[in-house]
């Protein structure tokens, strides 16, 4: 049956209207649900209070999680032992987090310029035949606050073998502008580990020398 002209184009505008409205609140449903799913990916942490740990892997903030699965960092199972350290310096927010791949382990370090997508930073180092590298598995890393320094021990069950320890300072990227944290390496100490005795004393391998004032870049 066919309908008069003055009633089928009401009728189609109606029609068009109805579906033009359920588009746009399918659109504002999903949006919110986005945005949901959003706040649901990140947790506040409060760096204000300063520097503090944890060690229950249910108290990790989702952020943290997120990026230390995706950097392959298994954290769980020393939690207890490594507890994750969240420290404020120079500025700059940061999280130790102590990974295992298979016997090795690491601290890896996270940097929260971006408070809601931590990103794993690379730390610089020398390597054995000379040159400097940069790596994210620097080794077993504790934070001086005292001393404004960082240091990080390869850590080993072997013996005879040596341990390094590398001390880091944050600092200024020599005139460059950068968000990232500025990781300097200072120092580096070699020493020992025989079998059945106490490692040895650390001997300094390298020192970095300060830099003239002709030569600061600013």
């Amino acid at each position: 049956m066919r309908l008069p002209s003055f009633i089928r184009s009401p009728l189609l505008t109606a029609i068009f209207l109805c579906a033009s409205i359920a588009a746009t609140c399918a659109e504002n449903g999903s949006g919110g649900d986005a945005q949901q799913d959003a706040r649901q990916k990140y947790d506040s942490i409060s760096f204000a209070k300063g520097d503090f740990q944890i060690s229950d892997p249910a108290l990790v903030p989702q952020q943290l999680a997120l990026a230390a699965e995706q950097a392959r960092c298994g954290y769980k199972a020393d939690i207890k032992e490594f507890p994750v350290h969240f420290i404020s310096a120079a500025n700059r927010r940061l999280a130790l987090v102590f990974c295992r791949l298979g016997v090795l382990g690491s601290h890896y370090v996270f940097d929260f310029a971006d408070f809601r997508r931590p990103k794993l930073v690379e730390l610089p180092f020398i390597a054995e035949n000379g040159g400097f590298g940069v790596t994210p598995w620097p080794g077993l890393m504790t934070w001086k606050r005292d001393a404004g320094v960082f240091e990080a021990v390869t850590i080993s069950d072997t013996c005879p073998n040596s341990e390094l320890r590398r001390t880091y300072r944050l600092g200024s990227t020599g005139g460059l502008v950068s968000s990232a944290p500025s990781f300097a390496v200072v120092r580096v100490e070699v020493r020992e580990k025989p079998c059945g005795r106490n490692s040895t004393e650390w001997t300094t391998m390298w020192e970095a020398s300060p830099w003239p004032a002709s030569a600061t870049v600013r």
